[in-house]
C-alpha cells in the first residue's frame, strides 16, 4: 500500500511557528514520529510537500520518506485554508494509497481490509452542535453550495469522516470527490482570498465526503475504528495518550487543541527521544540558542556568569528561593549531557508501569531522580510568597500546600520546577533507596492515619497510582526496566 502525507508551510517557517503546536519543535517531533512510525510498517511513504517543507523535514531533519514531491511552491491559497493542498494531494494519486496525517503516529500496520478497502477514512463522526454551530455560521454567508451537500448541513445532526487517514482503491470517485471540493473552493473565492476560513475545512474535507458516499448508495467507507466518534468527542485517553503507544493502542492522533497540551508534548518529545534519539536531537539543534544546556555548552557564556550572587542579600523569601535555584543551575551545569539524556530515555520506561497489572506491576523496581532537591517552602514562605511561587510555577497546582522538586532538564532552561502535595513529598522521602512498588505500597499506608486501608484498598492504590504518575511525568522517579 502507498502511504502519502502532505506538508504545506503556507508561507510559515517551521522553525519558528508552532503550525498549532505548543512549540515549534512539537511539530516538527510529530511530523518525525509520524514518518517514522510509518515507514516501519510500510515500504512506500511519499511525502508532498514544497521547498520549505523539504529543506527543513529532508535537508536538516533527513526523514526517511521514499519519495519526496515539491508540489506547492506557487500555491495560490490563504494559510488558514490547510486541507486545501491535502485534497490537492489526494486527487494527485494513480494508484491506491492512504493518506496519513502528520499528526497520526501508528503501531501497527492498518489491517488488511483497509489496504484492500474501495473508500478509507480514520472513523465515521457523529454531528453535535459544535459542527452544527460551524455549518451555520458558513450558510449564513451565503456561499455556493452543492444541494446533495445542502442537504446534509440543514440537519440537526452533520455527519462526516475524519480525514486523518483517508484515501482507498476507488480512484474514479476520490478523483470526483476532489474536483467537487476544488469546484466549492473556486466558486466561493477561497483561494487567494483573504479572510478566515477555518471551518470552511471542514465542510470540503470531511463532510462533503460524508454527503457524496451517501449519493451513492454502494459506496462503503471502511474506517480504521469501528466505531463512530462526536465531533467534538476526541479524547486525550483515547487518542493522544502516548503513553499507550506501543503497548495498547493502534494508532493515535493528536487533533485540534490537544497539540498545545504539555503533557501531550512533553511526551511526544520522550518517545521520539527513547525510539528515535537521532531525530530527536536533529530537531533540538534546529534551535539550540532556545536550549541553554545546548547553547551554552557551545559557547564562552555559562550559567554561573548569570548565577554568582553570593554576595546579595536577599529581600524577600521568594528571592531566597531563585538564588537556591541559581546555585543548583551552577552545579548542574557541570552535568554531562549524556547523563541527562540517559535519565531521559530511562524516564520512558514507565509506560510500561501503566500499562502493566498485578504482579509484573507490583515487582517493577521504581527509584529516585538522583539529582532531585527538595525545596520545604511550608517551612520557609509565608503564604503570600507561597502564592507567588505556586503563580510563578503551575498557577493551576490544586493546593497552597505544596514544596518543590527541582531537577536538571536538558531542554528550555535548562531545569525542571515541580510544585508536590504532602503525599507525594512522602513517596519521595521513602524513595531515597529504591524499593519495589509493592515495598511502596506498604509503607505508605502509616501515611493514611487511622483510615483502615483494607476496607478502601482500591481507592488507596488507585490514588498512590495517580501520585506516581505525576511524579513518573515529571521525570523525579524513574521504573527499572525488568
Amino acid at each position: 500500500m502507498r502511504i502519502v502525507q502532505t506538508f504545506w508551510s503556507g508561507g510559515k517557517n517551521p522553525i519558528n511557528d508552532g503550525f498549532g503546536w505548543l512549540k515549534p519543535r512539537y511539530n516538527l517531533m510529530s511530523w518525525a514520529l509520524s514518518c517514522l512510525s510509518l515507514r516501519k510498517q510500510y515500504d512506500e511513504v511519499v511525502l508532498y510537500t514544497d521547498s520549505t517543507g523539504y529543506d527543513i523535514l529532508i535537508n536538516q531533519l533527513k526523514l526517511p520518506y521514499t519519495d519526496v514531491i515539491i508540489e506547492y511552491d506557487n500555491l495560490n491559497c490563504n494559510p488558514t485554508l490547510w486541507a486545501y493542498p491535502k485534497v490537492l494531494t489526494y486527487s494527485l494519486q494513480e494508484k491506491p494509497f492512504i493518506h496519513v496525517d502528520g499528526d497520526v503516529f501508528i503501531s501497527r500496520k492498518f489491517r488488511p481490509e483497509i489496504e484492500f478497502a474501495d473508500l478509507v477514512s480514520q472513523n465515521r463522526e457523529t454531528g453535535t452542535p459544535y459542527y452544527k454551530g460551524m455549518m451555520e455560521a458558513i450558510r449564513r454567508e451565503q456561499v455556493n453550495i452543492p444541494e446533495f451537500l445542502d442537504e446534509e448541513l440543514i440537519k440537526d445532526s452533520i455527519s462526516s469522516y475524519n480525514a486523518g487517514i483517508i484515501g482507498g482503491n476507488d480512484l474514479e470517485f476520490i478523483k470526483e470527490y476532489c474536483d467537487t471540493a476544488f469546484k466549492y473552493i473556486k466558486d466561493n473565492h477561497l483561494d487567494g482570498r483573504e479572510g478566515m476560513f477555518i471551518n470552511h475545512n471542514i465542510l470540503f474535507e470531511q463532510i462533503l465526503f460524508y454527503a457524496l458516499t451517501k449519493q451513492y448508495s454502494e459506496k462503503r467507507v471502511t474506517t480504521v475504528l469501528d466505531f463512530s466518534v462526536n465531533d467534538n468527542g476526541y479524547t486525550y485517553n483515547d487518542f493522544c495518550d502516548l503513553s499507550k503507544f506501543e503497548n495498547s493502542t493502534k494508532f493515535l492522533h493528536i487533533l485540534g487543541g490537544h497539540k498545545r497540551n504539555e503533557k501531550t508534548c512533553s511526551l511526544l518529545g520522550r518517545v521520539l527521544l527513547k525510539q528515535y534519539p537521532e531525530y530527536f536531537f536533529r530537531i533540538i539543534n534546529l534551535t539550540p540558542d532556545f536550549h541553554k544546556r545546548f547553547y551554552l555548552k557551545n559557547s564562552d557564556f555559562t550559567i554561573s556568569k548569570l548565577c554568582n550572587q553570593d554576595d546579595i542579600v536577599p529581600k524577600s523569601e521568594v528571592k531566597k528561593y531563585d538564588i537556591f535555584l541559581q546555585h543548583l543551575s551552577v552545579e548542574w551545569n557541570k552535568i554531562p549531557n549524556k547523563e541527562l539524556i540517559d535519565l531521559d530515555i530511562q524516564s520512558c520506561n514507565y509506560f510500561k508501569f501503566l500499562n502493566d497489572s498485578g504482579k509484573d506491576k507490583l515487582s517493577t523496581i521504581i527509584r529516585i531522580n538522583p539529582y532531585i532537591n527538595l525545596y520545604e517552602s511550608s517551612l520557609k514562605c509565608s503564604l503570600e510568597n507561597k502564592l507567588h511561587l505556586k503563580k510563578q510555577i503551575n498557577p493551576d497546582f490544586y493546593t497552597n500546600t505544596f514544596d518543590i522538586a527541582c531537577i536538571p532538564d536538558l531542554l528550555d532552561n535548562g531545569y525542571k520546577e515541580v510544585l508536590i502535595d504532602d503525599l507525594s513529598y512522602n513517596i519521595l522521602q521513602i524513595l531515597e533507596e529504591e524499593r519495589t512498588f509493592s515495598d511502596l505500597l506498604k509503607m505508605l499506608e502509616v501515611c493514611f492515619g487511622s483510615i483502615d486501608i483494607s476496607k478502601n484498598y482500591d481507592t488507596y492504590y488507585m490514588q498512590i497510582c495517580s501520585k506516581l504518575e505525576y511524579l513518573f511525568f515529571h521525570k523525579l522517579i524513574y521504573s527499572i526496566d525488568n
